[in-house]
């Protein structure tokens, strides 16, 4: 069912003659994928292709690990993110509505877009590292949450009294 160039290009072409009401489902389980400028591990997921009078309608559901970077110390990390979708292939025979969506007289679908698009949307607009991220020094831009600058001396005033706290 898929192809092993492009995972995510589905032959769907058998399901065109079959009866309305018709559905199989595909598991999709990729280790690494690059989706333009996107980068995705451990994509796991389950699409439902169900024969319509309108086309096929893909209905999928799944998770992965997204590449991105946090906003408070811009180091890259790999967001745990969970998605769906529900889309509609029109044959292009009852073509109505403006979409792009429109099945390929050949039987393959590429999902690559779709995938792209509905993991992006499921990613929160700004992405933490860790609960506890300290972010960047707004002087400096050294990387609080690796070291201690000058500039924070609440910091090292805080290390001081657990010091003091530990001698006594």
């Amino acid at each position: 069912m898929n192809n092993y160039s492009n995972p995510l290009r589905l032959n769907v072409g058998y399901m065109y003659n079959k009866p309305i009401g018709t559905s199989r489902d595909v598991p999709v389980e990729i280790e690494t994928l690059d989706l333009e400028d996107l980068l995705v591990k451990d994509l796991q997921s389950n699409v439902r292709i169900s024969r319509t009078s309108e086309g096929l309608l893909l209905q999928a559901e799944g998770e992965a690990q997204v590449q991105t970077a946090c906003v408070l110390c811009l180091v890259d990390f790999y967001l745990p993110v969970k998605f769906d979708f529900e889309e509609l292939y029109q044959f292009p025979s009852r073509y109505r509505e403006e979409t792009d969506l429109i099945l390929p007289y050949d039987g393959y679908i590429d999902l690559r877009s779709l995938y792209r698009e509905y993991l992006i949307l499921a990613m929160p607009i700004k992405p933490i590292c860790q609960p506890d991220c300290r972010g960047l020094c707004a002087a400096c831009g050294a990387n609080l949450n690796e070291t201690t600058c000058e500039h924070h001396p609440e910091l090292e005033l805080l290390k001081g009294i657990t010091k003091g706290a530990e001698s006594a």
